[in-house]
């Protein structure tokens, strides 16, 4: 088993390579390709997705079947009454259980905090082209070209951070020349903090949906977690009919925390049909990965979501994926496990899995149901 030392020295070095470019045509900078085609009535073909992946739902496409979307308001948890603090883990087991996304209310987020940040970000995502690339390393930083995508690209610009027993967030906002750099790192540093404290009372509630101890996950978060936080900026696009921001797929850590701005774009597939996520103001969407489907035995769901398109506004975002220590076995308990709920996955690490997943760039719902189900046999193309 890789031991911590060499796993921290493998993922920053695998961040730091750069995925073979898959294009040897130009592909122009998503930022610069949304002014430049401002009053175009088509994109690129690089952009444009096969029919069965377009998108049937607009982004603003809101229906009942939204409004059913979980709401759990956090509030009452700091009256201290076990009745108040029962019925939001009940709460957050239909959601996981049914869902594999809900909305939180009243999480403790400063409000502040989040409105400078959007700001901040939005002023890195307006800087020229060449300035932001600075901030490219590897598979992290900022991106805005896709070249190593073999076929379809996102319409979308992204900047990675990582954060965890090493962290890269100095390092690659400096390499960029903006007024707020300092701040904007500062900023990102206090998101991040509070994110955490965030998803470890959300893991504590988990873990009491499922009848397990209060600490069953959070024990392997609350050192030496690694978390990654990207922000997602989305330009207008001028046929969002024919292009996708973020191609179908789940995420692969245990639990992905994303704030929004008020533009919908974020969808998910329900019963197989895609509804699409209305944005609540000041609302944190959260929602279930890969390992903690696996880790509780599949009574937790990971869902496929994807992010759409308009013609009009940007969409923006800002995503905390939050991982356990990497060298955390994720097994599911034998209380999970019983003759309704036969044992599905063996036990692996994030050490193990994240790798894997990197290495495929895998789209749609794969992962833990290939990989890591107990039925699954390798090859030599695995």
């Amino acid at each position: 088993m890789i031991d911590e030392k060499s796993w921290t020295k493998y993922i920053m070095g695998a961040i730091a390579v750069a995925p073979e470019p898959k294009r040897t045509v130009n592909v122009e900078n998503i930022g610069n390709l949304s002014v430049a085609l401002k009053d175009a009535l088509t994109i690129p073909d690089s952009y444009l997705q096969p029919e069965g992946l377009r998108p049937d739902v607009p982004y603003d496409g809101f229906s009942k079947e939204t409004d059913l979307l979980p709401v759990v308001d956090l509030q009452s948890l700091s009256t201290g009454k076990a009745d108040d603090r029962q019925q939001i883990v009940n709460n957050i087991a239909y959601a996981c259980k049914e869902w594999g996304f809900f909305q939180i209310i009243n999480h403790g987020l400063p409000l502040g905090l989040i409105q400078r940040l959007r700001e901040l970000a939005i002023c890195f995502f307006h800087l020229p082209a060449a300035e932001k690339e600075k901030a490219s390393v590897g598979q992290v930083g900022y991106q805005g070209r896709h070249t190593y995508m073999p076929e379809r690209v996102h319409w979308l610009e992204s900047l990675a951070l990582i954060s965890g027993p090493d962290t890269n967030i100095e390092d690659i906002l400096r390499r960029t020349c903006f007024d707020c750099r300092e701040e904007f790192i500062t900023a990102v540093n206090r998101y991040i903090s509070e994110m955490q404290k965030i998803g470890l009372v959300l893991l504590e509630l988990m873990a009491e949906s499922l009848d397990l101890e209060k600490s069953f996950f959070t024990q392997h978060f609350e050192k030496k977690s690694t978390s990654v936080t990207r922000f997602n900026y989305y330009p207008p696009c001028p046929q969002p009919s024919k292009a996708l921001g973020l191609f179908p797929h789940v995420d692969t850590n245990c639990m992905t925390i994303l704030n929004q701005n008020e533009i919908g774009g974020l969808q998910i597939r329900k019963d197989a049909r895609w509804i699409s996520v209305r944005p609540l103001e000041d609302a944190l969407v959260v929602n279930v990965g890969d390992c903690l489907q696996a880790w509780t035995n599949g009574h937790f769901k990971s869902v496929e979501h994807r992010a759409v398109l308009n013609s009009v506004k940007a969409r923006f975002s800002m995503v905390f994926f939050y991982s356990p220590n990497a060298l955390a076995v994720m097994a599911p308990p034998t209380k999970l496990v019983d003759e309704n709920h036969p044992l599905l996955y063996r036990p692996f690490t994030w050490a193990e899995y994240f790798p894997r997943m990197q290495k495929k760039r895998m789209e749609g719902k794969v992962g833990v149901d290939t990989f890591m189900r107990l039925d699954h046999q390798e090859d030599e193309a695995t």
